[in-house]
């Protein structure tokens, strides 16, 4: 109307008045369809609402994913995060059209619909450029995202259809092109049919499909496959005719698939502390396995008694815990019993060398005992097992560091903070390594530190020694400032 205004220099106000009535009712109806089922909505329609925009532009909790083939935090993604997620999941036919709808642009812009594909585009690309200026955390692929696909599906339809036409003009050419899409189909429909359960974790060619997004990629990452694996366990139990009560640990809750079995006692656990907990039977989905292992084969590990598979991918596995000396061991070790826990571990070593947490409670065993070489020996299994195994990298940097290896240790904690930039007590050992020789490094070393977590206490005050000779006042400051920081 507007632009009819400018062409025509006129208007008719009781359409345009009409058409206010009707934007105002479908806004007013979509808003309400919008929060029907959103409990915290309801409670203040209008404040709430923005107030959940608002945090959701700069979601506060942080999580570790996978993402071209290395752990990173979810506020650490690069740029690209968000287009290559849907690069790589997209399937191929859908980018095909969408990349011709720009090829014949020309002929679209000649149309009379292009206002209308304008505002179709704004829909797509809008959403985009925001998250991507305004650096947003996002995390597990583009599901937040997924608004956007009925219209990138339009445009796609669009970009085939003036194909389409384009070709209409060659004998027989449209039929080629028939073919060359269904052959395109082909790869999507096939794994929503073999894998109907798993649709929503569908990669495409561009990076060899699931099996090469396995290790390389976030998968599962809404643990839908531990319904399938509760339910195998929920017969397996039934047909052993264990009615005993059983401990049950997963990597997520399962306590509503258990909800009407009051024997199974169900609780989380994190996958790599596993021997530090009381269970029978765990439910494991791939979520947070180092892509080293699900790259190696080394996952699922040897006691697992079921898998669930997408494309011959292990999403989720069932395992059987056989003797529990690992936490027995872990239990003494704690209660500060070192050569008890010594023996419980080697016990557990005897039976499974695939767990990298046994064999570091082992060396933190052996090293309270006083065998410090044979604990740098365990030490070094677990990053057989894991490269990026945090404590284990840790412990050798201190251990290094206590033999005055400082070269050693120094190397160590970089491959700490490589693994896991959030692991501050990393920063500020390596800073005392590093104060010595290289003053502005360290100095840039803990400012990196407070970058990502301006309130950690040892990272200030480290940082405030390394001016105490050259500047009192500037250490002064942060003194200050580490004083106003609870313990």
């Amino acid at each position: 109307m507007l632009l009819r205004y400018f062409s025509n220099d006129r208007a008719d106000l009781y359409e345009v008045g009409i058409s206010l009535v009707r934007i105002v009712g479908i806004t007013v109806a979509a808003w309400l369809l919008s929060i029907i089922l959103w409990p915290f909505a309801l409670q203040a329609p209008l404040s709430n609402v923005l107030e959940s925009y608002r945090v959701m532009a700069h979601f506060p909790d942080t999580f570790r994913q996978v993402f071209e083939g290395n752990v990173e935090w979810s506020d650490f993604m690069p740029w690209y995060y968000l287009l290559k997620s849907m690069a790589i999941t997209i399937p191929v036919v859908v980018i095909t059209g969408f990349l011709m709808f720009f090829i014949f642009i020309k002929k679209i812009s000649g149309s009379d619909r292009l206002l209308q594909y304008l505002f179709i585009l704004f829909t797509i690309f809008f959403p985009v450029a925001f998250v991507l200026y305004e650096k947003s955390n996002l995390y597990s692929s583009w599901r937040q995202f997924l608004f956007l696909y009925p219209a990138i599906v339009l445009i796609s339809a669009s970009g085939i259809n003036c194909l389409f036409e384009y070709l209409s003009r060659i004998k027989y050419s449209w039929l080629v092109l028939v073919l060359f899409l269904v052959l395109l189909a082909i790869h999507p429909v096939r794994f929503i049919a073999a894998n109907h359960r798993y649709a929503y974790i569908y990669y495409n060619q561009l990076v060899g499909g699931l099996k090469g997004a396995n290790g390389n990629y976030e998968t599962d990452y809404y643990y839908v496959s531990q319904t399938e694996a509760s339910k195998w366990l929920l017969d397996f139990l039934k047909e052993k005719k264990d009615t005993g009560q059983v401990k049950i640990k997963a990597t997520y809750s399962v306590t509503w698939q258990f909800r009407d079995h009051p024997e199974a006692e169900t609780s989380y656990f994190r996958y790599e502390e596993r021997s530090m907990s009381d269970w029978d039977y765990a439910i494991v989905v791939n979520r947070y396995i180092p892509p080293f292992r699900l790259k190696n084969g080394m996952w699922p590990p040897g006691n697992a008694i079921h898998t669930v598979y997408a494309d011959d991918v292990p999403v989720c596995t069932v395992l059987r815990r056989g003797s529990k000396d690992d936490f027995y061991g872990y239990v003494a070790l704690s209660e500060g019993r070192a050569a008890e826990a010594i023996e419980f571990f080697e016990k557990a070593l005897r039976e499974d060398q695939s767990d990298e947490m046994v064999f570091y409670n082992y060396a933190t065993a052996l090293n309270a005992a006083g065998f410090s070489q044979k604990a740098d020996s365990s030490l070094k299994k677990c990053l057989q097992l894991n490269p990026d195994f945090e404590p284990a990298l840790m412990y050798l940097g201190n251990i290094a560091g206590s033999r005055n290896n400082k070269e050693e240790a120094i190397s160590y904690y970089r491959k700490v903070i490589r693994a896991n930039r959030k692991y501050f007590e990393a920063y500020v050992a390596l800073a005392e390594l590093l104060s010595g020789s290289d003053r502005t490094e360290t100095r840039d070393l803990l400012r990196s530190c407070l970058k990502i977590n301006p309130l950690y206490k040892p990272a200030i005050v480290a940082l405030a020694d390394t001016y105490r000779v050259s500047d009192p006042d500037i250490a002064k400051k942060y003194d200050e400032l580490a004083n106003s920081i609870g313990r």
